[in-house]
């Protein structure tokens, strides 16, 4: 009965060992998930982050150009485009489209780029907006009919402008 016995007894070892490679296997399986995981949702955080730090440069530069009284509506149709003057606006329709006519667009640094008034928190760099005067649409060529929606239906003409941020 001893010598049946001693042949069992490495048998235990190494089921014992087995098993315990499983659960180290498991155990790091679920570490490594947890930490994809963690990476995953830090990366959905930063893209909301950035996603609303340019919907908040794209209503202020709305509400910027909605807020222009009528003598800078005509000194922006009439070509008068200083990129001193507040709102800077780049005038598309004699110069032609800015991100066409450049090989590498970084509007950040360009001289038509527009900061917001408030800094945003929690975001690596601040939003910048550019505002493009594309042209203007008479009321004979306006066959969407935007010129008189909450307005009245006798003006002539609709500015269009292309707000990038």
């Amino acid at each position: 009965m001893n010598a049946q016995y001693s042949s069992q007894s490495g048998m235990v070892l190494v089921t014992s060992l087995v098993i315990l490679m499983i659960l180290t296997m498991l155990g790091l399986s679920s570490v490594q998930g947890t930490s994809i995981q963690e990476l995953i949702s830090r990366n959905q955080r930063d893209s909301n982050l950035a996603f609303n730090a340019v919907e908040t440069a794209l209503v202020e530069a709305e509400a910027t150009l909605s807020g222009l009284s009528n003598a800078s509506w005509q000194a922006i149709v009439g070509g008068d485009y200083a990129s001193s003057t507040s709102p800077k606006i780049y005038n598309a329709k004699s110069l032609g489209s800015f991100f066409a006519n450049a090989v590498d667009p970084d509007f950040a640094s360009s001289a038509y780029a527009n900061s917001l008034q408030a800094s945003l928190s929690n975001v690596a760099v601040q939003p910048v907006y550019m505002i493009e005067h594309i042209g203007t649409v008479t009321s004979d060529e306006d066959r969407l009919n935007i010129d008189n929606i909450g307005q009245n239906p006798n003006t002539c003409c609709t500015q269009m402008f292309r707000i990038t941020a």
